[in-house]
């Protein structure tokens, strides 16, 4: 379920619009660094863009499927809206053209300017109805702005409407000032910002106004299953805090979560909490912060084979309507 890829260009923005663009500089045969308004962010390879790439591992792995999203810092939410539309549309054309040319083994996910929320719901009928996407992939919060916010409440409804997946990753994590050393932007903030993106979209009323809403968090939903009991709690007990239709903890299988968690104790116990109908293989590919091979930490959590099979293949033939 959670891959990412990206194209092995990106359309020249910064000399149109202002601000800081994602672009990627050849840097070999099968290499590019990925660039933010000219400074480095990060290497890629062709296993990015390859598809014969991504097959072979695929195979070599025995992964049936990747759900194909693109890489968050292209969000760019901070951007000018019409610059992002086009970046959007160029990365969202090139992910269902890689689906196209592979419908029996790539499923993909598209992204949207979601500063332009009006935008962003046309885009999400565009990329379900049109281009034969599944869903799209969002930050977990627009530039700062949190996910209830009312302005959303169009990109909502177009993903109800089309049956779109929201695929919530991640970006422009709280505290990020704070959390420079270390690697504690990812190992730290990154947990805590899907918590707080889960728990607004519960708190801020979003599931219960839309209750066809298939949202899926990553990261096995970060630290939001965990910090549950006191979010419960302080609901209850803060001035001011007004709580959702139910308690919040009552809300966990109203998502999907990836088994991207890195110990196999942890995947048993997101199955646990939420139930294999609600986790679905995450791998973060081609990255090496992801799990390799795909699913061993499924493999090795000590879950009976009907769950197993469950969490590896039949959770996620069902969310995204694989029957063959």
């Amino acid at each position: 379920m959670h891959t990412h890829g990206i194209p092995p260009r990106l359309p020249a923005l910064a000399a149109r619009y202002s601000g800081d663009w994602p672009d990627i500089l050849q840097t070999g045969a099968c290499t590019s660094s990925l660039t933010v308004g000219g400074r480095f962010f990060r290497s890629l390879d062709d296993r990015c863009w390859d598809a014969s790439r991504r097959l072979a591992d695929m195979d070599a792995e025995g992964v049936s499927h990747q759900v194909v999203s693109p890489i968050p810092v292209t969000f760019s939410y901070s951007l000018p809206a019409d610059g992002v539309e086009q970046l959007a549309r160029f990365q969202n054309e090139w992910i269902a053209d890689l689906v196209r040319a592979n419908p029996d083994r790539f499923r993909g996910l598209g992204t949207v300017p979601l500063q332009s929320p009006d935008r962003s719901a046309e885009m999400v009928a565009e990329a379900v109805g049109q281009l034969g996407l599944d869903g799209v992939e969002i930050g977990s919060n627009v530039d700062g702005a949190a996910l209830d916010a009312a302005e959303l409440e169009p990109v909502y409804a177009a993903c109800e409407d089309s049956g779109a997946l929201l695929f919530i990753h991640p970006w422009q994590v709280l505290g990020e000032e704070r959390l420079g050393r270390h690697g504690l932007m990812y190992s730290v903030g990154m947990p805590v910002e899907t918590a707080a993106a889960a728990a607004t979209l519960v708190l801020g009323g979003v599931l219960d106004r839309h209750p066809r809403l298939r949202v899926v968090l990553a990261h096995g939903g970060g630290a939001f299953l965990s910090l549950l009991p006191r979010i419960d709690r302080f609901t209850e007990l803060l001035p001011g805090v007004t709580g959702p239709e139910q308690l919040p903890s009552s809300y966990v299988r109203r998502f999907w979560y990836d088994s991207l968690v890195y110990d196999p104790g942890t995947v048993a116990t997101l199955v646990q909490r939420v139930g294999a109908d609600r986790v679905v293989v995450g791998t973060d590919y081609p990255f090496p912060i992801g799990e390799r091979p795909a699913g061993s930490g499924v493999d090795s959590a000590g879950l009976d084979a009907a769950t197993t099979a469950a969490v590896l293949s039949g959770t996620a033939r069902s969310l995204f309507g694989i029957h063959d």
